[in-house]
């Protein structure tokens, strides 16, 4: 679950933020006044906010429906795993969480979705929508955890 929320955070980050700033780096070295920089600066804005708009389009609707339910599930996790403390059984001999069936569905219900997700992004890129998803598949799927499932 943390890979996933490091994923999608340095996705944003890269396609969106950083693609964006470095070439609004470029175009700055080339104006000649405080017009052209006020301009460059709200074509790099506008540029930004087209690129997050495409990831959130219309088109792209049932992907942002399934990386939401993917991080409602993570917060809900989350909520299982701190409403209670974790505790010692003695006669099993091992740590116990008295949330611990909630949390394996949860953690069961995440890994279908991320599954899901995956394949979804994979179709969508092999028809050529989106090239930069790419990069996501790439980073979400590193060490080959989806594909070989």
């Amino acid at each position: 679950m943390q890979h996933f929320v490091k994923v999608i955070q340095g996705y944003i980050a890269n396609q969106i933020l950083h693609v964006t700033w470095c070439e609004f780096g470029n175009k700055l070295s080339s104006v000649g006044n405080l017009e052209e920089i006020h301009r460059t600066h709200a074509e790099y804005l506008n540029k930004a906010i087209f690129r997050q708009a495409t990831i959130l389009s219309f088109k792209a609707a049932p992907v942002m429906n399934i990386i939401h339910s993917i991080f409602s599930l993570i917060l809900k996790f989350r909520s299982q795993l701190i409403s209670q403390s974790w505790s010692f059984d003695a006669g099993k001999q091992m740590a116990v969480h008295p949330n611990f069936g909630l949390m394996q569905q949860s953690y069961n219900t995440f890994k279908y979705y991320s599954h899901f997700l995956f394949k979804v992004v994979t179709k969508l890129v092999n028809r050529g929508y989106q090239p930069h998803l790419e990069d996501f598949l790439l980073r979400i799927n590193f060490n080959n955890y989806y594909k070989d499932n």
